[in-house]
């Protein structure tokens, strides 16, 4: 197999390169997924575009006050063992340590992970509920901020298209009584992709200990990672008993929408759900208490 090969080290180059391939040409960072592709053939492209050179695509910062940025081609393996990370978004550091092996986290980008637009990414639930954003440049629309939950389209689709080009993830910083939580289930303990996972965030009022905020997102279970919105609102507002919680856990095992295949039956998978959802209210629950 034969194809081309460019090393931008400009955003307008990199985009000028991908407009000029419209749709034939493939963005390269970690390459932990493309190549395995390309060696099996199971997609072909007229060339590669690898984007390490690019200006501050590979930084990881945080800022008091504001959170914490990450470069699109911010390794997984850096995430994991930011001691911010670890701190200040468990939920995040729990979903990037599952995912492959060390070896393949010393590779693997950050923004990879997202762009693969895959219905079970493990960074997306973690993000989703943390607030997060990323940074764009979309053609015809220049730059743009997007929600994480907003950026998936489809399974191995995104707002991106074929030509846009993901520059950053921004994860605001907690605020008060904040904790999060994330967790999967796979059929086996490592390097797996999972049959469910579920993520949530929690902020409790200061004064009565009442669920102020609250995000949980689910994976795998949809075409898109999403937002279980009716669970949320079962939450808000109030005290965070057992009974409340399992309520809660129905209501999101209710709004996902799995299919069957040969890792597992739907009915399965939302039962999965339902028990992932509770444990990571209850863990979420219990970081954000003072």
């Amino acid at each position: 197999m034969r194809f081309n090969y460019f090393e931008p080290t400009s955003v307008e180059e990199a985009l000028d390169t991908l407009r000029e391939g419209d749709g034939r040409y493939k963005l390269l960072a970690g390459g932990t997924d493309l190549i395995i592709h390309l060696r099996r053939g199971v997609t072909r492209y007229d060339a590669l575009v690898n984007i390490k050179l690019l200006p501050d695509i590979a930084t990881l910062s945080a800022k008091p006050g504001e959170g914490i940025h990450f470069g699109a081609a911010a390794t997984l393996r850096s995430i994991e063992t930011s001691l911010t990370v670890r701190d200040h978004y468990p939920a995040l550091a729990e979903a990037i340590r599952v995912i492959g092996s060390l070896q393949l986290r010393n590779s693997a980008t950050i923004g990879g992970n997202i762009c693969n637009a895959s219905p079970s990414a493990d960074s997306a639930p973690a993000l989703m509920v943390s607030g997060a954003s990323v940074s764009c440049r979309i053609s015809g629309n220049g730059n743009v901020v997007v929600p994480v939950e907003d950026f998936f389209e489809g399974p191995g689709r995104s707002v991106l298209g074929s030509t846009g080009l993901l520059l950053a993830v921004d994860v605001p910083e907690p605020l008060g009584l904040t904790g999060n939580s994330f967790e999967r289930f796979t059929p086996r303990n490592a390097m797996d992709i999972a049959i469910a996972s579920a993520a949530s965030q929690v902020t409790l009022a200061q004064s009565s200990g009442v669920i102020e905020e609250v995000a949980i997102a689910l994976g795998a279970v949809a075409p898109t990672p999403v937002r279980a919105h009716k669970a949320e609102d079962v939450l808000r507002g109030k005290e965070p008993t057992p009974e409340l919680l399992e309520t809660a856990a129905e209501a999101a095992m209710d709004e996902c929408r799995p299919i069957d295949d040969i890792r597992g039956s739907a009915k399965y998978r939302r039962e999965i759900i339902r028990v992932l959802v509770r444990r990571t209210l209850e863990r979420a629950i219990s970081r954000a208490k003072p």
